[in-house]
């Protein structure tokens, strides 16, 4: 099984969440440029797009919409995948992980831990992704713990 860390690219605008309500985040835009199809500040949050792929993938998921400060359509999603238990997974120093252990076919889940939290995707969805050109996404394969490793 083989595994992917999304990560985003730095640049591109920037967001803050104004408030915070378990059924709607409302934001500003701090600094304008390229609105990302992935951003993990202020939170993980995604573009209507990337949201269209993981519901093939993940059917029953729940997004939380993300608007701008005094405008109604979402523009941006948030959404919590499972979480791995961190005693499963490996890391560096910095806090990243570097392998995980097979989930299945789990596509996505996240794997918190000391230092901060890493989205982990499986290659399914890792193809996927590649094939659409999501912008300000970057994957970097991890290794797989009680099986192949590609570090």
């Amino acid at each position: 099984m083989e595994y992917f860390v999304m990560k985003p690219f730095a640049g591109g605008c920037r967001l803050k969440i104004v408030n915070q309500d378990p059924d709607i985040l409302i934001c500003n835009v701090t600094k304008k440029g390229e609105l990302p199809d992935f951003t993990l500040r202020p939170c993980l949050l995604i573009s209507d797009r990337f949201k269209e792929l993981l519901e093939q993938f993940l059917p029953s998921m729940d997004f939380t919409p993300c608007v701008r400060e005094g405008e109604g359509d979402p523009f941006l999603w948030s959404f919590r995948p499972p979480a791995l238990d961190a005693e499963l997974a490996g890391f560096r120093e910095d806090g990243s992980v570097s392998a995980v252990q097979p989930m299945g076919l789990m596509p996505v889940f996240m794997v918190p831990n000391y230092k901060k939290i890493s989205y982990v995707i499986n290659l399914a969805l890792a193809e996927s992704l590649l094939r659409r050109g999501y912008l300000n996404l970057e994957l970097e394969r991890i290794g797989t713990l009680g099986g192949e490793s590609y570090e």
